[in-house]
């Protein structure tokens, strides 16, 4: 454990990732030279300033590690930062359809379902300077590169390397690739290489932007069925806390409509929810909170809604974090085979202190479909169970909930 600094000591934080940063970069420099070779897990990188004409390159390490969200789920913050601090990142910039042999090279280690080796030549020694970013995974070190080649044969699936030289548009080719299995963090990796689509429309796409485009077009292609599944038949609730951000998804009966809130807490509204749950004999009950004022208990809070047909605009006041944990919700209801109305309410602690991506939302909930649910006779007492396990009082969500404040003839 990092010790804090000033700056986190007023902040109340129980980890510090400056000193963190600090402690990663006086293990990891010694390890950063001009030339490289190694496992690597197969990615690229693809920046979206300057677009069309971006900064990217392949990451490459020095020992072998797992860029899956899958196998990083569970790891601590620290450990998850220190994993990816050790990938450095190659730096070339490029129009984003450039079809270079280095960018050929990078394509074929990303299309492989395993970690490839490889050699790496960089103009300089790699600089360390850890990056964090809400949507992508942290990043270590970074250098402008000159050689990159594959030494090792790329472990690469038939339908993959059928659908990369077939003329099948990205989008088709990633529904395809969603039903023969894959998953889309290995899908919004070839989306973002340029690897899928007609060979004249073939291009790069920033990272950030090909994570998004990924969990939309999944979910939106899953949807076309949940919308034609008989509805659930009770309330119920699925919860889910890693990485201090927690997670209350609320299911009623009803044609499918998505609802999503995110708010960030700060220390103070921990420390009194904290008190009201330990008190002795007193019941917890977020309505009777006295002088409630939504600017002291957090720092951000924001909703974004989609009704049954779904929504044509981007959601901005979340991002990235709103498209992925969609799709954790979406995959449960299409493995269900029902459709239901959703309120997904997401609540995140003073300890996440940096954003490792939003891989973090997406399994999140995903494994909050994994813990049975809590079922309910009726709307209030499902409602009930999630102001017990929220700490922003219930009647704050409401006053800005589109599906909360409606109220179908069956729950009369």
């Amino acid at each position: 454990m990092s010790k804090l600094c000033d700056n986190c000591k007023r902040q109340g934080r129980v980890w510090c990732p400056h000193n963190a940063a600090l402690e990663i970069r006086a293990r990891i420099a010694p390890t950063l030279k001009r030339d490289m070779f190694g496992p690597t897990p197969p990615h690229v990188f693809v920046g979206h300033n300057f677009y069309p004409n971006v900064y990217w390159g392949p990451l490459v390490s020095s020992e072998a590690a797992s860029d899956d969200p899958r196998d990083m789920y569970g790891m601590s913050l620290e450990k998850i930062i220190e994993s990816r601090a050790g990938l450095v990142r190659g730096m070339k910039k490029d129009s984003v359809k450039t079809s270079s042999r280095m960018l050929s090279e990078a394509q074929s280690a990303v299309m492989s379902i395993k970690p490839v080796d490889v050699e790496a030549r960089f103009s300089r020694d790699p600089v360390f300077s850890l990056e964090m970013d809400d949507v992508t995974h942290p990043m270590g070190a970074s250098a402008p590169i000159e050689k990159f080649k594959v030494t090792d044969n790329p472990s690469v699936p038939k339908k993959v390397d059928s659908l990369a030289t077939d003329s099948t548009l990205a989008n088709e080719a990633i529904v395809e690739l969603l039903l023969s299995g894959f998953d889309v963090h290995y899908l919004s990796k070839l989306l973002t290489a340029g690897i899928l689509g007609k060979k004249e429309n073939k291009k790069m796409v920033p990272t950030k932007w090909a994570i998004t485009a990924t969990d939309d077009m999944a979910a939106k292609h899953m949807m076309e069925s949940v919308r034609d599944n008989r509805e659930i038949e009770e309330p119920c609730v699925y919860s889910n806390t890693y990485l201090d951000n927690h997670f209350e998804i609320l299911m009623l009966p009803g044609n499918w409509e998505y609802e999503q809130f995110e708010a960030a807490l700060t220390p103070e509204i921990e420390e009194r929810v904290k008190k009201r749950k330990s008190a002795a004999n007193l019941k917890f009950e977020h309505a009777a909170w006295e002088n409630w004022k939504m600017g002291s208990g957090v720092n951000f809070f924001s909703e974004e809604h989609e009704p049954y047909h779904g929504r044509s605009d981007y959601a901005e006041r979340q991002g990235g974090g709103y498209y992925a944990a969609r799709l954790g919700v979406v995959e449960a209801l299409y493995r269900m085979r029902r459709q239901a109305r959703v309120v997904l309410f997401r609540e995140i602690g003073s300890s996440y202190t940096v954003p490792v991506g939003v891989w973090e939302v997406r399994e999140n909930v995903r494994h909050a479909f994994e813990n049975a649910p809590v079922k309910f006779a009726t709307r209030e007492e499902a409602l009930s169970h999630v102001a017990s396990q929220l700490a922003i009082p219930l009647p704050e969500y409401m006053k800005k909930s589109k599906v909360l404040l409606q109220r179908r003839l069956t729950e009369f």
